[in-house]
């Protein structure tokens, strides 16, 4: 009971920072203005919004709030809103589930058992975009897209881990942060820990 008021105090607190705060000014890591981005940028223009200000003191509930239309996650401690990444969730045809969820594993260097690319004995590309079930080329062999600093969510292949952010929907479901954050949601998450994903 008193977990499900946490999470509860954790959603009414991202409420009110969303409805009354429009910038947050970030105090760690020399500070700078963070403000969710609405517009999608290509590969070529990756985004590396976020910011992590977790006092040493600080304890209770580590939960994980992503809003998939902002394209950002929050990350509290108890009621304190401590961390914030611009992320990427699932595009078209590959949308990231809503829920409660929780990190059910963590893998710092994970690889994708569905996405990837096909290389030969020398690890030379083949096929640069290969998704499991596709014919593999005579002398081919499956290398596994990385998804370092994973945070497994589902039983169903969603992910949290590093990898190209634009701000806007990309992933095959999956939450994309920039590599900085996530790193640093990696080594401060519990196995357990509480992830809503709205």
């Amino acid at each position: 009971m008193k977990k499900q008021l946490t999470i509860l105090a954790a959603i009414t607190a991202l409420m009110t920072a969303c409805t009354t705060q429009k910038i947050l000014t970030a105090k760690a890591q020399g500070g700078y203005a963070f403000k969710p981005q609405t517009i999608k940028h290509t590969p070529s223009q990756v985004v590396n919004h976020g910011y992590w200000d977790k006092p040493a003191h600080l304890t209770g509930q580590h939960c994980i709030v992503i809003d998939t239309a902002l394209q950002q996650a929050d990350y509290y401690v108890g009621q304190q809103l401590v961390g914030r990444s611009t992320i990427s969730s699932g595009k078209a045809g590959h949308g990231t589930p809503c829920g409660t969820f929780k990190i059910l594993s963590k893998d710092i260097d994970h690889k994708s058992s569905t996405y990837g690319s096909i290389v030969d004995a020398n690890g030379n590309t083949m096929v640069a975009d290969y998704t499991a079930g596709q014919p593999i080329p005579e002398g081919g062999q499956y290398k596994g897209a990385a998804m370092n600093f994973g945070m497994q969510i589902t039983n169903t292949g969603i992910w949290m881990h590093e990898g190209i952010v634009t701000a806007a929907p990309e992933s095959h479901g999956c939450i994309r942060l920039p590599r900085d954050m996530a790193q640093v949601f990696f080594e401060n998450t519990p196995v357990g820990t509480p992830v809503i994903i709205k």
